[in-house]
């Protein structure tokens, strides 16, 4: 799909950068996307609540309030950036660039020429207004929700920042992982093999040395975003990340206990240190494929030292669960863009679009517009496409169309996979790639690997200039629609009257 020149425009125009969650709030309510919701329980009803939102279109962003067993103002907040709006106002961008255009114009534009922007200290911040040590910590002083039936306790962190400091060097990593409460004062942080969080990880361990830590459990829409982004290059920080797409540093203030650095104006930070030797049951959790696929298991176990939180602190919650859900809607723009980004860089020319659709959790299916210059080429960018910094971890589908198929459309998609692929010719399965033990399609022993399906949906490349034509072309439904789009809105008034 082309990107104009006066969309690109718009979506390049950025309002004054809002500062923190609460003014973040106060945007998305002055255009009506937030609701508050008084008296739901932690128990059961704010996780069966938030997964009704994931599933229905253009449902609002929600703040949960008065939380029985909680005080006034201990809040939860779900669903920031679940549609195109609130993404808009997540980026700092004029609503009129909600819309598929403006957010991939928007993401072209800063990954096109990227300038990470390294965070700055600032002697404190309003993260300091509460500091809770020794026998005053409890972490379930929050009103933390049981997301899901069958979780196995309490998740405080689902929309977690977990900061660890490479040894060898001076990389700040952030992460979004799991965070389960185990007691008052302990909690786990279970990373899937291969995160660059794990990589870190698993080189205190190895040295039998204690591990720094600090997870963010209430941060603001813009930093769980560049949390949970996967692509960002090895020994990157996601605090320079987010400081390069926010156009402006980071402020960030240094623990008492760890000296990690986290967010001055974050809603809650606990602070603490992973023994190399104590472990934990951890889970079930219901997680990203919509199953609890992991089970249970052992997990390192962080012993908190100290709780920094505001006054009237906010929870930022994003369970996972069966797709589509939050994260998926704002990653689907995010990561097709960076897989666009990384085929082109990795010397795969002609690359028309790429769509990571949030009904395949943004990792299983990744579709590919090619616009084919050479024998090859097709293979090519399924090849690349499947297994960029981006697309790798537990992908399960790559699909290469042609530029006339839109990518969005799932009707059209597989419209060009039963016309234009012959399974015996344009199928191809990749063995032994990257997955993790949240698979459920393998076998719970064997997780680890697991194989991709490529499907060249593309016109052969030997006779593509003798395909049959189409029917209808999408430049003519495009023109129909510009025309009489109005008959399919019953309110809408006739132009030509």
């Amino acid at each position: 799909m082309a990107i104009t020149r006066d969309v690109a425009q718009k979506a390049a125009e950025r309002l004054s950068p809002w500062r923190d969650t609460r003014e973040w709030m106060a945007r998305a309510e002055t255009l009506g996307e937030l609701r508050v919701v008084h008296g739901a329980n932690w128990e059961s009803e704010i996780g069966a609540i938030t997964e009704m939102l994931d599933h229905a279109e253009e449902s609002p962003c929600v703040v949960f309030d008065d939380i029985p067993g909680y005080p006034s103002g201990h809040r939860v907040i779900v669903n920031c950036s679940g549609n195109p709006a609130r993404q808009a106002v997540t980026l700092g961008l004029p609503p009129e660039s909600a819309t598929h255009d403006g957010l991939f114009s928007f993401w072209r534009g800063v990954l096109e020429d990227f300038s990470p922007i390294p965070p700055v200290e600032v002697a404190t911040g309003p993260i300091f207004e509460n500091i809770v040590e020794g026998d005053a910590i409890d972490l379930e002083a929050f009103p933390v929700p049981v997301w899901h039936p069958l979780d196995g306790g309490r998740y405080i962190g689902t929309a977690s920042m977990n900061i660890l400091k490479d040894p060898d060097s001076d990389w700040v990593n952030v992460g979004t992982y799991r965070n389960q409460i185990f007691s008052r004062d302990t909690m786990g942080m279970y990373i899937s093999p291969g995160k660059h969080g794990r990589l870190i990880r698993d080189k205190y361990l190895a040295r039998g040395e204690r591990i720094p830590v600090a997870v963010v459990v209430g941060a603001d829409p813009l930093l769980f975003m560049a949390s949970c982004a996967e692509g960002i290059p090895y020994g990157q920080s996601e605090l320079d990340w987010a400081g390069g797409v926010r156009g402006e540093a980071v402020e960030v203030v240094r623990g008492k206990h760890t000296g990690l650095p986290f967010p001055a104006n974050a809603e809650i930070v606990i602070e603490g240190w992973i023994d190399p030797e104590e472990r934990h049951d951890e889970g079930p959790y219901g997680e990203w494929m919509g199953y609890y696929a992991s089970g249970e298991g052992q997990t390192p176990v962080i012993r908190v030292a100290a709780i920094y939180h505001r006054t009237n602190p906010i929870l930022l919650g994003c369970p996972q669960g069966k797709p589509p859900h939050e994260d998926n809607r704002f990653l689907a723009y995010l990561k097709s863009a960076l897989i666009e980004n990384q085929l082109k860089r990795a010397g795969v020319p002609k690359i028309t679009g790429v769509w990571c659709p949030p009904v395949s959790g943004n990792r299983m299916m990744t579709i590919v517009a090619v616009d084919q210059s050479y024998p090859g080429h097709a293979t090519q960018a399924l090849l690349v496409g499947g297994q960029t910094g981006t697309s790798a971890y537990a992908g399960r589908i790559v699909v290469a169309v042609d530029p006339d198929i839109d990518i969005f459309d799932m009707d059209d998609v597989l419209w060009a996979i039963m016309t234009r692929c012959d399974p015996d010719r344009d199928i191809t399965i990749i063995k032994r790639a990257w997955s993790g033990p949240l698979d459920p399609a393998i076998h719970p022993d064997e997780r680890g690997f697991n194989s991709r399906l490529l499907i060249d949906a593309t016109k052969p490349w030997e006779w593509k200039d003798r395909f049959a034509e189409p029917v209808v072309t999408a430049e003519v439904s495009r023109e129909t629609r510009r025309q009489w789009g109005w008959i399919l809105d019953p309110q809408a008034p006739d132009p030509r009257m």
